[in-house]
């Protein structure tokens, strides 16, 4: 590969994958810039609407953090890789759309169905969502949807929706976020939102 072909494909890549890699900037300088995780996730996080005290603000900020540098990173390749799975059919501002409307949906959910002070961050339910959409559009398109298992993309998302679950509320989330993506995806989907679009 000739230097020219190497950054047009670079070009390419950062233009259509540009919302995954914006967001993934965001939550590394957001990470870098936290002092304390326990602090964030009692002063940010999503939490049960017995202990909100009308702080609604929890639900869109609590996707931005993250507990760890693990959470970080495993959360950053799921978002890359599913982004990157969806290329031929989202484009940037209906992933940022997807992600953030229903990542705060389901967080509002989480919060009407749990009574403890238990806190959520993290952007692993706009990711689920995405992950919902992925599998509407392979329904819809599937003649188009021609990719092998192998393919690291589609392993790390595999990988990521089997083993993200590692707590009770990450679980709650992760399921609401998944169903308001299958319910936004349907929709964009049957309304012609969603189509292929590099053919």
């Amino acid at each position: 590969m000739s230097r020219k072909q190497f950054f047009e494909k670079s070009k390419s890549l950062v233009i259509h994958n540009g919302a995954a890699i914006m967001l993934v900037f965001i939550f590394l300088v957001v990470y870098i810039a936290s002092p304390d995780t326990d602090d964030l996730c009692s002063d940010f996080g999503a939490v049960s609407m017995n202990y909100m005290n009308g702080e609604y603000y929890r639900w869109f900020i609590c996707l931005f953090l993250h507990h760890n540098l693990r959470h970080l990173l495993s959360n950053s390749l799921a978002l890359l890789s599913v982004d990157s799975l969806l290329r031929p059919f989202l484009k940037n501002r209906q992933t940022i759309f997807l992600f953030f409307g229903c990542g705060v949906v389901s967080e509002i959910a989480y919060s009407i169905v749990t009574s403890e002070p238990v806190y959520d961050i993290g952007a692993s339910s706009g990711i689920f969502a995405l992950l919902a959409c992925l599998l509407i559009c392979y329904v819809r398109f599937q003649k188009q949807f021609q990719l092998p298992w192998y393919r690291p993309e589609v392993v790390v998302v595999l990988v990521y929706f089997v083993f993200a679950n590692s707590s009770v509320s990450s679980f709650l989330v992760h399921v609401f976020g998944f169903c308001a993506g299958i319910l936004a995806g349907t929709v964009m989907v049957s309304a012609g939102f969603i189509t292929r679009t590099d053919s």
